[in-house]
């Protein structure tokens, strides 16, 4: 005899086996109990939710000789050869999508059962049919003869034409709650003389994201692969989905900026074969139960999950998780039309352990630190240690300097050198495995070049602590992009906001006749300026040093 899968052999045959959906099957029920069956029923909802398991067991109930208290009694004619039955018709509309397909059952719909007392019509995926085909069953699914029952179901409901989900009694079906799915995995499990420790079953829940179809098929392909105790790590093994200590331990390197560690991690991901875009996903959600136990301490039903939870939650601030779920988030649409989305995640991961994870502080910082230290006579060594850490941190950029590139690479700007730039912005990416730039260049992968000369260049970034952290990095900086250009560029980091502000008020003030004039980076240059309302505006933006006006 050929095996049964174990979701067709507990597939429920009466609605108190069906799971998670008891407000669809209250209704219905009654209605059957009470005589009030409707001629359409289309039902909506996630993939293995119930919908056509439903479908089946309606058509059961309906013509079922001899229900007792409600249910279908399983011993007439027509509740044992019901699946069997001519006059229980199961539709395909992914491959029977056409008009021809539609105008058959609307030809056949008049003829009377064979042996039940409804002829039931069950159109699975019913959104996949064709315009033409919706236009064909419209007439019949309006006034089909008294002896019909059409029961539609689909995943995508919002692609129902209204003048079909109008003339039917509608429902929609949920995902069922992990608990519920664990409860039922367990049942099978006992019945099956299935050996699986809970940790495991509740992980199988979660993978199966509500569908019970999916659940208890991950367990049969488990009890293939492990004829011992299945354990949450043959979960991940079979399912192809990454464990919860290997996205704590990836997380830490982030954290602890160990670039060999975080490239090592991605490629052999990528080497195992698993789903790159799957794991990003897997990343965002344990980042989610992170949040959510930081701001209700609510844990999941894995032990293990809650130890590496509890674990980040104390190592990462609210900030942090926020910005690394906002760039996954970014990242995995980006992904869709990457070719080489393996190189992207690790662009990202790279870029987030140096932006949010450095020890490095602003020249401003420890300009005001250092004179706290004098003013407060603390010791000359501890004072000394100050200033040597920021030396080890930060090259000398600061404000006046960011400023004078600014208005340099404006002034010198030509449009033609902007394009060289920006065609040659991908090779950057050639040195992301350089154990010299990777860094910078995780740092890179959302700065765009905005404005070009012979030579400055003026790139603007996403957030204003990547700018300053680039910034403070200048001498690798020009050390990458003459490797990229062969040009010995001087460049400038500027965030998104201040960006624009720049960009608006250098049209406004060009247009006003004001002319920007190179300045000397070395020099301290001062000029008077005139109280021209628009001179000032730019003055307060740029400084006064850096406009040459008429």
């Amino acid at each position: 005899m050929a095996y049964l899968a174990l979701y067709r052999k507990y597939r429920p045959d009466n609605f108190d086996d069906v799971i998670g959906q008891e407000k669809v099957v209250k209704v219905i029920s009654n209605a059957i109990v009470n005589n009030k069956v409707s001629h359409a029923y289309l039902f909506s909802g996630p993939r293995g939710t119930g919908k056509t398991t439903t479908a089946k067991i309606i058509a059961k109930m309906v013509n079922c000789l001899n229900l007792v208290d409600g249910k279908p009694c399983n011993e007439c004619e027509s509740c044992k050869n019901i699946l069997n039955s001519s006059d229980v018709i199961e539709i395909d509309a992914a491959s029977n999508n056409g008009v021809d397909e539609i105008r058959e059952i609307r030809d056949k719909v008049n003829l009377v059962p064979s042996s039940c007392k409804y002829k039931i019509y069950i159109i699975d995926e019913v959104h996949m049919l064709t315009t033409q085909a919706f236009n064909a069953l419209l007439k019949t699914l309006e006034e089909p003869p008294s002896h019909v029952i059409f029961i539609l179901a689909t995943t995508e409901f919002y692609k129902i034409p209204l003048t079909i989900s109008s003339r039917c009694q509608k429902f929609q079906f949920t995902k069922i709650d992990d608990v519920d799915i664990v409860k039922c995995l367990k049942n099978v499990s006992k019945k099956e003389d299935i050996l699986i420790e809970d940790d495991a079953l509740y992980e199988i829940a979660r993978l199966s994201d509500g569908g019970m179809r999916d659940a208890i098929n991950l367990l049969d392909q488990l009890t293939s692969y492990q004829s011992r105790k299945i354990k949450i790590e043959d979960v991940y093994k079979v399912s192809g989905s990454v464990g919860y200590v290997d996205l704590y331990n990836l997380l830490l390197n982030v954290k602890n900026n160990n670039s060999k560690e975080i490239i090592k991690f991605v490629e052999e991901i990528d080497k195992n074969g698993k789903n790159i875009n799957k794991f990003v996903e897997e990343i965002i959600i344990f980042l989610k139960d992170v949040l959510v136990y930081k701001n209700t301490n609510d844990v999941t039903n894995i032990k293990e999950k809650n130890d590496m939870i509890k674990s980040i939650s104390d190592s990462f601030d609210d900030i942090i998780i926020y910005d690394f779920i906002n760039e996954f988030n970014d990242l995995l649409i980006r992904m869709k039309s990457a070719s080489y989305p393996t190189i992207l995640l690790i662009v990202s991961l790279l870029k987030l352990s140096n932006s949010n994870f450095n020890n490095s502080v602003t020249v401003d910082r420890v300009v005001v630190e250092e004179n706290s230290l004098k003013n407060n006579n603390i010791d000359k060594k501890k004072d000394n240690d100050v200033v040597d850490d920021v030396k080890i941190n930060i090259s000398y950029f600061d404000e006046k300097k960011v400023n004078i590139r600014i208005n340099n690479a404006l002034a010198l700007a030509e449009k033609e050198k902007l394009n060289f730039i920006k065609d040659g912005w991908k090779n950057i990416t050639n040195f992301m495995l350089n154990d010299k730039f990777s860094n910078v260049v995780g740092l890179l992968v959302d700065v765009n070049p905005v404005v070009a000369s012979v030579d400055y260049i003026v790139l603007e970034c996403k957030f204003a602590a990547t700018a300053d952290r680039l910034n403070s990095l200048d001498s690798i900086v020009s050390e990458l992009f003459n490797e990229v250009y062969n040009v010995n560029y001087k460049v400038v980091f500027v965030s998104s906001e201040r960006w624009n502000d720049v960009k608006n008020k250098y049209i406004t003030d060009r247009k006003n006749g004001i002319v920007y004039k190179l300045i000397n980076e070395d020099n301290n240059i001062s000029d008077n300026v005139n109280n021209n309302s628009n001179v000032q505006k730019l003055v307060e933006l740029l400084g006064e040093d850096l406009i040459e006006y008429k």
